[in-house]
């Protein structure tokens, strides 16, 4: 049977206590020693750093707008059926994806694409008898949608939640399934992208307050009533992990500390299931890349936060520049582009010397630079691609990068989704190094991981003749 019990956090809006929520649900089922499986809404990697830290588990991302909805099943039931519960936190507004007139990118397309029930978050902390016009707006935007219950947040006193509660109930005929009281002690710290990341927190205190609280004020039984009842999932094929490599062909270093941390564990895992041993190595202490490294990963994170750091290990950023002139095969993403860079100027305006694989300078602006979903074309043959390939990407980023020379190859042509027009460039190309802000979904375009093996593999049997 397919019918794996779970549960949608969603929320109306963004910044109305999903993380709190979703953090504070893992502990109780842990607690009620439930094997949790964690899952993320959308492109975003600190919210699933938070899930993996305290539920022992890699998290997921499942994107509607990058993955295909067969794809989305099989990514989900791929990992729920190891666990006896899966916990889903949205993204954004449960209705907010890729624009006015799609649910493509949303919650609530991930939801249904699931079939998975729905808890809603309200921010009742402005509102009382008026939260039931929100709750019933909600309810009534979209049936498809399996809005099962609410649970009120930034409430006051346990007469304010009374009053929300009784009116939510009575226009909706939906539960209120608890509360979470108006206190700055749960406020996780924030910094430019969004919450910072677990692997900066000591979050010990924080955890054990959070939990008491979920399970005196929200009825954690239900929760996992509403889970368990659950339909069955639809019929899906099976395409990205329908077969796996058990010869590995190839070891790729993947880049791993608190400057460098988002990955899509998928991406991980379809990287090895197509023959790659993946091994970590930290820009921050290790001295040198691993010796058996065949090619380099090197994703997103926040190296202008530990740039002074990174810049004093210059007998790492010495051996990776010296691998790139080399022709070995390496794959930036965001922070990973901003660590080749000639050098990066951090929030105080201290420039730092980098690996200067790439010219020019990353500085970081006041606000977002690039936000949000694109389309990717590919301007020549690479180590992911050839000239005109196309796929799917996310990009999320404050910096930007200056006095660069002219002859500088751009990598990809971006595109908004929902416009025709030409937007920009993006990325740079040298010998087999390729880095990009866009950050990609390998299960978008499994041939585009199946190309970065291949690239690897024909740079190890130079190497070896």
């Amino acid at each position: 049977m397919n019918n794996y019990p779970r549960i949608v956090i969603a929320g109306t809006e963004s910044g109305v206590g999903k993380t709190t929520l979703t953090l504070g649900l893992l502990l109780a089922l842990m607690n009620r020693e439930l094997d949790v499986q964690p899952f993320k809404c959308g492109p975003d990697y600190i919210d699933a750093g938070l899930h993996s830290r305290i539920s022992k588990r890699p998290c997921r991302n499942l994107d509607s707008f990058l993955l295909s909805k067969n794809v989305v099943l099989e990514l989900f039931e791929r990992k729920a059926r190891e666990a006896s519960f899966s916990v889903i936190e949205g993204v954004m507004g449960v209705f907010d994806g890729l624009g006015a007139d799609t649910d493509t990118g949303s919650t609530s397309h991930v939801a249904k694409i699931l079939r998975s029930p729905v808890i809603l978050i309200i921010d009742a902390g402005r509102m009382a008898r008026s939260a039931g016009a929100m709750a019933l707006g909600f309810q009534k935007y979209d049936r498809g949608l399996q809005i099962k219950g609410f649970v009120l947040n930034s409430i006051g006193s346990l007469y304010h939640y009374e009053i929300a509660k009784q009116a939510i109930e009575e226009k909706t005929g939906l539960p209120v399934l608890g509360y979470v009281p108006k206190d700055k002690a749960l406020s996780l710290p924030e910094r430019h992208l969004g919450l910072t990341p677990s692997s900066e927190l000591n979050m010990r205190k924080y955890l054990r307050d959070l939990a008491r609280l979920i399970e005196k004020s929200v009825d954690i039984e239900s929760i996992i009533q509403i889970g368990e009842e659950a339909p069955c999932l639809p019929e899906f094929p099976k395409t990205i992990f329908k077969q796996s490599c058990e010869e590995k062909r190839v070891t790729i270093a993947i880049a791993h500390d608190k400057a460098f941390h988002f990955y899509y564990e998928d991406n991980l895992d379809i990287l090895k299931s197509m023959g790659a041993k993946l091994i970590r190595f930290s820009p921050l202490k290790s001295k040198r890349v691993p010796a058996s490294a065949n090619g380099i990963y090197m994703g997103g994170g926040f190296p202008e936060v530990f740039a002074s750091e990174l810049s004093r290990n210059a007998s790492l950023m010495k051996d990776i520049s010296e691998k790139s002139e080399g022709g070995m095969p390496i794959y930036a993403e965001c922070g990973g582009l901003m660590y080749l860079m000639n050098s990066i100027e951090d929030m105080d305006g201290k420039e730092f010397p980098m690996t200067g694989i790439f010219p020019g300078t990353v500085r970081m602006g006041k606000g977002l630079r690039m936000f949000g979903y694109h389309n990717i074309e590919s301007l020549s043959d690479n180590i992911l691609c050839n000239r005109g390939s196309k796929t799917k990407g996310h990009i999320f980023h404050w910096s930007y990068i200056d006095k660069m020379k002219d002859t500088a190859n751009p990598a990809f042509k971006v595109y908004k989704p929902w416009r025709d027009n030409y937007v920009g460039y993006d990325g740079f190309l040298t010998r087999n190094t390729l880095a990009s802000y866009v950050h990609i979904h390998f299960a978008s375009s499994p041939l585009w991981a199946r190309n970065f093996i291949k690239s690897i593999e024909q740079y190890k049997g130079a190497k070896h003749n």
